[in-house]
């Protein structure tokens, strides 16, 4: 109610509503010799005894008699000083007597004003008549005044909504949900319910001021405010978060078979929390469906940020406890059939899980032998719905709100799809493994991928018992294909390591002929050089750790000189046997030889292609620093030197599967690998190219058997007499140290106790080492590097999956050898399985590529003399040559000042259609003949000839890295009809 002169009852004062009153009348009696003003307030003071007030001390005491009053009155002015008392009294002027009142200012009581000290608080000149009206708030105003009074206006208007608003923010301490300044919203209320202290006091402000914020805070949200508080008026605030999902759940409408009679226990329960009278003097009206769906997306946005709050302690925290009592009040209102809807709660992601489980089990069987299926070799054109039904299932997965939280477990369901639609690609082994360089280069750009998916599955599902067995029935699955072909690998590698290496790059030859080419160029670039040896990683870790580089503005290259066919990740083949002491001490003195860290150093430091220029490495030993420095202060100084080539041997992974300290959980990321992350910052700030390789790979220990042979020298090769047998190659010749060893092909298989991992053996995975080259993110390029897209295979990439099910390729057997591959063609058109290494362009691989054709020139068989057929334009091609026909397109061309030949033009478009995706901007220059350190501009210019009225038709993406074509708005804006060719994806 509003508190004027004369009131019945005297006003509680705060300090800083007293003392901005006190400072009032001072200045405003400032020619007075009285030293007492009587102020009509609460006499009930506890405030401070004291304070300054513009320069002057000023004692409060409240006193309740007359007689009290004139003693303390008397007191006072018997001090001495020129200090104020200031007393505050509800006893009634009159009562006071003219001997009191002569003593003090303007001998009178002064009464406070509410609206008046509400309006000079908040520096207002007038006051909203809506909010005058509300009798309770200046009363709650003034008694919520923070120190300094309220934040200063603005305007000349104290408004209701900012009045109230300021008022609910410090009453219910929203500036701890963010919500301090402005109108409360539904979000901040919802996030205040959680916390206890603050909705206690709340509960302990007087009812008038309590039912009246109630009321405006409904006004202003809606269902949200009426629903929390009526939990708040039944001692049940800590349920709204809780209750709001759970609604969310029932209400949604896909739920309503199973959930209606869940819905009437929880509008019941609700109801019967409190339904005290209204302003009107009426009960709240009954929660109807709108209300409820209200309060359930609000209470699901809530939950939705505090999910991605990432590390942040406290929202996390408030997370796991709203989850919690979630899943009581699904048991509570036996609503645990609805709860596979939600989006949020935990039982909903479980539910996603079984759904999950269930479409892999359907794709699995679809896959079974003698189904007409890739297992068998055969291929089907037929639609395969359990593989759609899987690709939907794992999206929904992906979609729920925690699985960031359990990110680890949706990983796994999203490579268990991957693997689903790679087996479905044409499978022979024989093609696949026709020599060492296709199959090794098959390893990098395929294989691996497979291995690290298969390996992710096998850490399996902790609590779904119907994926934990079709994880393992895919595992296997994939397992049998991989033996197969590590067998026929087996032997190709036994023929091939007795006639000798060839023109294949191998471990002893990446130094020459990757390096010195680098190091020796004398053109302008000169860049010193990172060298790093990641013992012991794999095809499959290469691929991670590459992503990653990819995603910090690395850019990553095709370091082969003269290669030729496309650029590519490259696939460097190992010594054998494939242990470190022979792979590597063969990769640092380039030719085939063993040794330690000693001879590897003297070896690699004296190759006369440094040409004179110094160089140094790195071994474990000398990596770390002392307290405070990452790196030791050798390598720091060699690092910080451009004119010094720089080694590094980084032994993580080696150690990682030495030591049996086997992945659990996540994937190899570059924080996993020593000083690897401050090895590259250093790089990059060098401008220094990087060339990240290995010594060997490595197979993982998963339940493997066992073949004990007493003094083996390592647990997946021999050098015993006896012949090889089950599982088994013998390996003679000039590529082995030692001229003999017998070595394991098959995985499963080892010589020595469990670790959890090996080498040495003679399994893909072990002899394939990946070759991987980075420089800065706009970096200029050695001579003869080329810029790589993307390398993930099209197998691997989810973007376009849920729709239903991939493309099935076209058999292997349905071209004929002598056929090329159209430029243009689309993935889906591409013959997949082995063409995927047709185009191996190692030189002097072709020896082992007989009977394969070749990207670019006629395959076995065919006359070299014979004129290649004329392949019919491709519906890339049609489209391109029908847009620089158009009149729009001459009319854009023409107008920009940098005229680009429409050969390069034709050359980039065709390019961004074949990769349907974005590609980085220097391998769109390369596309054209450009630079790579002009791709920007040279992109900028092609967008002012494509953008027509600044539509995106080509757009940068990627925080400036990469550039995507869009076909639909092309065709759009320049008017063209060609579509697509014939089985074509639309991209």
């Amino acid at each position: 109610m509003s508190i004027a002169a004369g009131a019945s009852r005297p006003l509680p004062l705060t300090a800083a509503a007293l003392e901005q009153e006190i400072a009032r009348l001072l200045r405003r009696y400032a020619q007075s010799d009285q030293r007492v003003l009587l102020v009509r307030a609460d006499p009930e003071w506890t405030g401070p005894a004291g304070m300054t007030v513009d320069g002057r001390k000023v004692h409060i005491t409240g006193c309740v008699s007359p007689l009290a009053i004139m003693e303390r009155v008397s007191a006072h002015l018997d001090g001495d000083g020129d200090s104020v008392l200031v007393v505050l009294t509800d006893a009634e002027e009159s009562t006071l007597g003219t001997g009191l009142l002569s003593r003090v200012i303007r001998q009178h009581v002064f009464v406070v004003e509410p609206w008046r000290l509400v309006e000079e608080s908040f520096g207002a000149q007038q006051t909203d008549p809506r909010l005058t009206a509300e009798g309770w708030a200046a009363e709650a105003l003034i008694d919520a005044m923070p120190p300094g009074g309220w934040p200063r206006l603005t305007g000349a208007m104290l408004t209701r909504e900012t009045a109230l608003g300021r008022l609910a923010a410090r009453r219910l301490r929203l500036d701890r949900q963010g919500a301090a300044d402005g109108e409360p919203n539904a979000a901040a209320l919802l996030l205040w319910s959680a916390d206890a202290v603050a909705v206690e006091a709340f509960r302990s402000l007087r009812a008038t001021e309590r039912e009246g914020l109630t009321a405006w805070l409904q006004e202003i949200t809606g269902h949200p405010a009426d629903i929390l508080f009526r939990l708040v008026d039944g001692d049940r605030a800590g349920d709204a978060l809780p209750l709001g999902l759970l609604c969310g759940a029932l209400w949604h409408p896909d739920a309503q078979s199973v959930a209606q009679r869940a819905q009437g226990g929880v509008l019941a329960y609700i109801s019967a929390l409190g339904t005290p009278a209204s302003r009107a003097g009426g009960s709240r009206p009954p929660i109807g469906d709108a209300s409820v769906r209200g309060f359930a997306a609000a209470a699901e946005d809530v939950m939705t940020r505090l999910l991605c709050a990432g590390g942040a302690t406290d929202e996390r925290r408030l997370a796991d406890t709203v989850l919690d009592r979630a899943e009581d009040l699904l048991v509570q209102f036996d609503a645990r059939q609805a709860a596979r809807h939600s989006n949020l709660l935990r039982s909903g992601f479980e539910g996603r899980i079984e759904g999950v489980a269930d479409a892999l089990s359907a794709a699995l069987e679809e896959l079974r032998p003698g189904r007409g299926t890739a297992a068998t070799g055969t291929v089907e054109p037929a639609v395969r719905p359990g593989v759609a039904a899987l690709a939907q299932a794992t999206s929904r997965l992906r979609a729920h709100g925690l699985a960031g939280k359990w990110h680890h477990r949706v990983r796994r369901a999203e490579m268990a799809q991957r693997l689903v639609r790679w087996l479905w690609r044409p499978y022979d082994p024989a093609l696949q493994v026709s020599g060492v360089g296709v199959a090794v280069q098959a390893q990098i750009d395929e294989w691996g991928w497979v291995d690290r998916a298969r390996d992710d599955i096998w850490l399996g599902e902790p609590h779904s018992a119907a994926l934990k067995d079709a994880y393992r029935k895919l595992h296997d699955l994939v397992l049998a294909r991989g033996r197969a072909l590590n067998e026929a690998f087996a032997a190709k590698l036994a023929s091939w390591a007795a006639t000798g290496p060839g023109d294949l790059l191998t471990v002893d030859t990446l130094l020459p002929r990757v390096v010195a080419p680098l190091v020796t160029d004398t053109a302008e670039y000169r860049r010193p050089v990172l060298f790093v040896v990641l013992d012991g990683m794999s095809a499959a870790v290469a691929t991670e750790l590459a992503e990653e580089l990819r995603a910090q503005n690395w850019e990553e290259y095709d370091p082969v000189p003269r290669a030729t066919g496309r650029a590519r990740r490259r696939a460097v083949v190992a010594a054998l046997p494939t242990v470190t002491r022979v792979s590597r001490a063969s990769l640092f003195a380039a030719r085939l030889t063993a040794g330690g860290a000693t001879e590897e150093r003297k070896a690699f430091e004296n190759h006369p292609f440094w040409g004179g220029r110094p160089v140094r490495l790195f071994h474990k030993g000398s990596l770390s620093g002392e307290a405070g420095r990452s790196l030791g202060e050798d390598l720091t100084e060699a690092l910080g030197d451009e004119s010094v080539h720089v080694g590094v041997v980084l032994n993580a992974i080696d150690d990682t599967l030495d030591r049996g300290r086997g992945r659990i959980d996540d994937a190899w990321t570059l924080s996993d690998i020593g000083a690897l992350r401050t090895l590259l910052e250093y790089a990059r700030f060098q401008g220094r190219a990087i060339i990240l390789t290995s010594d060997h790979g490595h197979v993982l220990e998963r339940n493997g058997t066992l073949r004990a042979v007493p003094g083996a020298p390592s647990a997946r090769h021999r050098e015993s007499a006896e012949p090889a047998g089950d599982g088994e190659v013998e390996l003679t010749g000039p590529r082995v140290a030692g001229g003999r060893i017998v070595a394991l092909w098959d995985p499963g298989l080892r010589y020595l106790p469990a670790k959890a991992g090996y080498h040495g053996g003679a399994s893909l995975a072990e002899v394939t080492i990946p070759l991987l080259a980075f420089l800065p993110f706009g970096s200029s390029a050695p001579a003869g590097w080329r810029a790589l897209p993307d390398q993930q295979p099209e197998w691997w990439s989810l973007e376009s999956e849920g729709a239903g099910a991939p493309q099935v390729p076209e058999p292997r057997e349905a071209r004929t050898p002598a056929e090329p591959r159209r430029r243009g063609r689309k993935a889906a058109d591409v013959p997949t399985g082995p063409t995927l290494f047709d185009d191996l362009d190692m030189p002097g691989a072709t020896g082992d590529l007989s009977g394969l054709p070749v990207t670019g020139r006629p395959g076995a068989g065919a006359d070299p003399a014979a004129p290649a057929p004329q392949a019919a334009p491709s519906g890339d091609e049609a489209l391109v040559a029908e847009l620089l026909a158009t009149e729009i397109f001459a009319a854009q061309h023409q107008m920009t000042p940098r005229r680009v030949p429409k050969a390069k033009i034709q050359a980039v478009l065709l390019a961004l259609l074949e990769a349907g995706g974005p590609l980085p901007l220097p391998v769109v220059a390369e596309s054209a003949g450009e630079h790579p350190v002009r791709a920007a501009g040279f992109v900028a210019t092609l967008q002012r000839v494509l953008n027509v009225d600044n539509y995106p038709v080509l757009s940068i993406t990627d925080n400036g890295r990469s550039a995507r074509l869009d076909p639909h708005l092309l065709r759009e804006q320049f008017g063209l009809g060609s579509r697509p060719a014939p089985g074509a994806a639309e991209r």
